[in-house]
């Protein structure tokens, strides 16, 4: 299993703006092979901090997601509301003997 986790910090006053596209975001990826589950969380000290938190399959699946055109079409729309570069993190599965 794969977790991913993008951090996004919208423009002020564009908060509702860049929740739309992350929903419109989701919905598109619930639509992809490999696609577990998924959620948003909002900073509570700061209304202009989202970060997505989405499970795969492999990190085959999500290089597919990553890649694919409906994704960059909803992102490059994110571009203007965002304050600075979204951050990516991928995190795998480690299997450590116990």
């Amino acid at each position: 299993m794969v977790r991913v986790m993008i951090e996004r910090h919208s423009q002020p006053g564009k908060e509702q703006q860049l929740r739309n596209l992350l929903i419109e975001l989701r919905t598109e990826a619930l639509r992809q092979h490999g696609y577990i589950s998924g959620e948003t969380l909002r900073d509570s000290e700061d209304s202009s901090n989202f970060v997505v938190i989405s499970t795969w399959m492999t990190l085959d699946t999500w290089k597919v997601w990553q890649t694919a055109r409906q994704r960059l079409v909803i992102e490059e729309m994110m571009e203007p509301v965002l304050s600075s570069p979204r951050k990516v993190r991928v995190f795998v599965e480690d299997y450590v003997d116990q």
